[in-house]
């Protein structure tokens, strides 16, 4: 989170000499980064980054504490001064006033409220005014721009209604309700969902759209002479859904989500009390409303100080880390070999165990004090990963026989899941899809791939010949997560014999032994007649055409031959070594022979193959209805042929077609 800060105001915590080039330079070594520095006549301004876990740091009195500990490490004198965590707010109970709150279960951490009369609405004084024009926020009048002033100098925002223009002083903080209007300050009008946290007053109108902005309906103006301050700590996760979706990302909002310290609540409150009787005359009327369901037990870590040394690598004395965990708010018990520290209230979320507590003694004393040691290990090489190996083999040989790498997203919609065929029942659905396009996790790559082919048809040479290497999701019993199988699919525009080839051709390029491919009639939901791809006994994909009703469903007017093979299953077959086989001393005698028979082209080359040893490759051709050409090489390993043997061994082949 960026903020923008004064030097002023962080000094207003921070008691030390160090000018703001000190400052700002010794603090990003080991604290919050200040990224920017700018001189604004007197002032200087700093633009601070904040990292998600640390938004006690995102005030004036965070980045001073840390200055104060971090400056002190560089013999630098800081003193941490005015901790509002120190001070003890006293309210009067017994005032006339009396204001309800209903809250519902689980919307805020803490609620804290009071009610002023007679106040005075007028410009803020100059210094402060500047003050907040410095820091990037637009002064309003005396009694909002303390909520703004006290949000940068503490961290904790609050808010301020109109108390009369409130219909009773009976008021609900609630969910919101789906389809529910609120027109907020800035006088934008919002749909609001359900869920979203809002306050809404006897009337039933909403006057609050809780730590993102005030609604309009009570807004502070010229004309208030009653209020009603608040500072409440909200549920974070809603609030953060809330500024996300309705992008609305204000100060209060980017604080809330990140969760300030429920226990700034009461000290802050007494702090804009004591600023608006100051500022605006006013006078509290109402006794303290203090809503607060946390019970949060003391939160104990241990830190051994040999521990400590062994996990940073260096030697830290006891007495230092005691006084950097000391500087930076933790207390506890001290003895020999540990300390037992007391996590403060604003670092409760993060710190729970003892790393936690070295990371913050490291971060103060220096990273950069310590030794830049390469660790003094072998690490064993392995083997990779067996998959990932197959993926590129396969992208490289398909790329080089011309197919093009497609990349689809892993959702596809409810329709093109009818289109194809696929029962949506089968697959998994999103309980907050962005849109319907992405509603549901793919089981197949096919259903994509053949909408690439429909966007490209006409636009560019056929044929088309694609490829995607990617996971598909299946429902995995009854566990949460899906089942991942790697899947590869190939979709071209060839002829089907001239696809089998390339599969058959690819399968041998990563070593597959023992390819065969089963004719079956249907391959799966969205193909017609095709192939089954095995090796050995192991099914490795299925290869065929898609049924013509759904390439008229998706308006695809060519006839593609797709293959799909699960890379999990290719990998587990692949072959890690080479077999080599020396050239024969005599070479082989090449003959076209072409035979009659209804069988399938797999079958009549094992029917050929099988007819002698002395045939060593066989070369399909051509087709013409049911006669098929192959070149055939024959060849002996210890002699030369002669025709007479090889006219036998093409009797013995057509005698067996033609049986």
């Amino acid at each position: 989170m960026d903020i923008v800060l004064t030097d002023s105001s962080i000094r207003k915590f921070l008691d030390t000499s160090a000018n703001s080039d000190v400052l700002s330079q010794n603090v990003s070594l080991c604290g919050p980064t200040f990224d920017r520095t700018k001189q604004i006549g007197d002032d200087y301004v700093y633009d601070i980054e904040a990292i998600t876990n640390r938004i006690d740091t995102a005030s004036a009195m965070g980045v001073a504490r840390e200055a104060a500990a971090i400056l002190t490490q560089f013999n630098i004198p800081a003193k941490f001064i005015n901790d509002i965590y120190q001070e003890k707010p006293v309210f009067r109970p017994g005032l006339p006033k009396q204001f309800h709150f209903n809250i519902e279960k689980s919307l805020v951490l803490r609620f804290s409220a009071i009610a002023i009369e007679n106040i005075s609405i007028k410009p803020s004084p100059k210094d402060v005014a500047l003050f907040l024009e410095n820091c990037g926020l637009r002064p309003v009048n005396n009694c909002v721009d303390i909520t703004n002033e006290l949000t940068l100098l503490y961290g904790m925002p609050s808010h301020i209604f109109d108390l009369d223009k409130l219909a009773v002083q009976n008021l609900t903080i609630r969910p919101s309700v789906e389809g529910e209007w609120i027109t907020t300050l800035d006088d934008e009008k919002h749909r609001l969902v359900a869920g979203d946290i809002v306050i809404e007053d006897g009337s039933g109108r909403l006057v609050d759209l809780c730590g993102i902005m005030g609604g309009q309906v009570a807004e502070v103006d010229e004309h208030t002479k009653n209020i009603l301050l608040i500072v409440p700590a909200y549920e974070p996760k809603k609030i953060r859904q809330t500024s996300l979706r309705l992008q609305k990302r204000t100060v209060a909002a980017q604080l809330y989500e990140k969760q300030p310290d429920p226990e700034l609540c009461l000290p802050v409150l007494y702090k804009a009390v004591q600023l608006i009787k100051e500022r605006a005359g006013g006078e509290i009327s109402s006794p303290l409303f203090d809503h607060y369901p946390l019970n949060l037990p003391a939160k104990l870590v241990p830190l051994e100080f040999e521990w400590l040394n062994n996990f940073i690598g260096i030697e830290i004395n006891p007495e230092t880390v005691v006084s950097i965990l000391a500087s930076l708010g933790f207390g506890g018990t001290l003895d020999s070999h540990q300390i037992t520290c007391t996590v403060p209230s604003w670092r409760y979320p993060d710190i729970n165990i003892k790393e936690d507590l070295a990371e913050e003694v490291a971060r103060i004393y220096g990273y950069f004090r310590l030794p830049s040691n390469l660790p003094c290990v072998n690490l064993p090489s392995e083997d990779g990963d067996p998959i990932l190996n197959a993926e590129r083999t396969l992208k490289r040989y398909l790329s080089d026989i011309g197919y093009h790498e497609i990349y689809n997203s892993s959702l596809v919609s409810l329709e093109l899941l009818e289109k194809t065929g696929l029962n949506p029942e089968n697959h998994l659905k999103l309980n907050n899809a962005l849109s319907q396009d992405y509603e549901y996790l793919r089981t197949s790559l096919v259903p994509s791939g053949l909408m690439n082919h429909k966007h490209n048809q006409g636009k560019i040479d056929e044929p088309l010949k694609t490829f995607e290497i990617a996971n598909c999701y299946l429902k995995n019993n009854d566990q949460e997560l899906p089942f991942e199988v790697s899947t590869l699919t190939t979709i071209s525009n060839e002829n089907f014999r001239k696809v089998k080839g390339e599969v058959e051709a690819l399968l041998m390029k990563v070593r597959v032994p023992d390819i065969s491919f089963k004719q079956v009639k249907r391959v799966n939901t969205f193909f017609r007649a095709g192939s089954e791809i095995f090796s050995g006994k192991q099914l490795l994909g299925h290869l065929g055409l898609v049924k013509p009703t759904i390439l008229r469903s998706i308006d695809l007017q060519t006839e593609p031959v797709v293959t799909e093979i699960n890379l999990s299953h290719l990998a587990g077959q692949m072959s890690t070594g080479y077999n080599y086989q020396p050239i024969s001393e005599y070479p082989y005698i090449v003959e076209n022979i072409t035979v009659s028979s209804h069988q399938p082209l797999g079958d009549i080359i094992h029917t050929i193959n099988s007819a002698s040893t002395l045939i060593k490759e066989i070369q399909y051709l051509e087709s013409y209805h049911d006669r098929h050409t192959f070149k055939v090489s024959f060849g002996s390993d210890a002699r030369n042929l002669q025709q007479s043997e090889i006219n036998v061994i093409k009797d013995t082949i057509l005698k067996c077609l033609s049986a």
